[in-house]
């Protein structure tokens, strides 16, 4: 069975995707920053299912994260089959109003931690000449600029663009590029990005493990630019008949009314 590497795994879209991997009999490298919710995963997986799950605990906002990890991987002579880019973070919050130091911090998970892995683990598969998938974790946000998330709406933009013009370049090999666009899910993403509760946990929300195994199935198949969800369908194509100026203006009026 197939080995997947899940960053952000310790909770969210990113714990699920690596229950429901699993539970198809797939061993496991799962990392974050917090290794006692690591373990506790771990433990689950393991009893479980009867699968392999190795776990690293690490910041992925430190410099050279991506190459530090595939340095370890290959230190625990490891082989990474699936390689899915989940960890990320987000804040709501006008630019000027936060410490440059959030920003500097998201740009670095967002964008170039996510790069580096994606350099490393195509480098590996292209020179061992072996099939591999990659499924890199975007956003709805990707689709236009987001006042109040600017920073963040900008950082899956790039995951989105990226992922689309990688998979490009990778036509022809054995290794597919997927970019899930989910909207808003019922996760802690809201609490961590300083947005009402009342809006992060609403019943109204798709959950984390909808998404996990809707993005995990598309990753399969090999589909390039998946979102998830009818609603979401509709307002990404919204946002191209309205226009970008447009929507960003009710974005902004909207994520204004629901931030902390």
């Amino acid at each position: 069975m197939s080995t997947a590497l899940i960053t952000g795994a310790s909770s969210g879209i990113g714990y699920e995707l690596a229950i429901y991997h699993a539970s198809t009999g797939g061993d496991l490298i799962v990392v974050a920053r917090s290794e006692s919710k690591l373990e506790a995963l771990k433990t689950l997986v393991t009893t479980k299912f009867n699968i392999n799950c190795h776990v690293i605990p690490m910041d992925l906002t430190t410099d050279n994260a991506g190459k530090i990890l595939f340095d370890e991987i290959a230190h625990q002579k490891l082989e990474v089959d699936y390689l899915i880019n989940n960890a990320g973070i987000g804040f709501t919050q006008k630019l000027v109003d936060a410490d440059i130091s959030t920003w500097q911090q998201m740009i670095q998970l967002n964008i170039t931690a996510l790069t580096d892995l994606c350099y490393y683990f195509v480098k590996n598969k292209t020179s061992s000449k072996s099939a591999g998938k990659i499924l890199n974790v975007a956003s709805t946000a990707a689709f236009q600029g987001i006042p109040y998330l600017s920073v963040y709406s900008a950082t899956k933009a790039y995951v989105l663009t990226f992922s689309e013009a990688l998979s490009e370049e990778l036509k022809g090999t054995d290794i597919t590029v997927t970019a899930l666009c989910p909207g808003p899910t019922r996760s802690n993403f809201g609490s961590s990005a300083n947005l009402d509760e009342r809006l992060s946990n609403s019943r109204m929300l798709p959950s984390a493990s909808s998404v996990a195994k809707y993005g995990y199935e598309k990753m399969l198949d090999g589909e390039t630019t998946v979102i998830h969800g009818l609603g979401n369908k509709i307002g990404v194509v919204a946002t191209q008949v309205a226009g970008r100026k447009m929507v960003g203006k009710v974005a902004g009026q909207l994520f204004k009314m629901v931030k902390k």
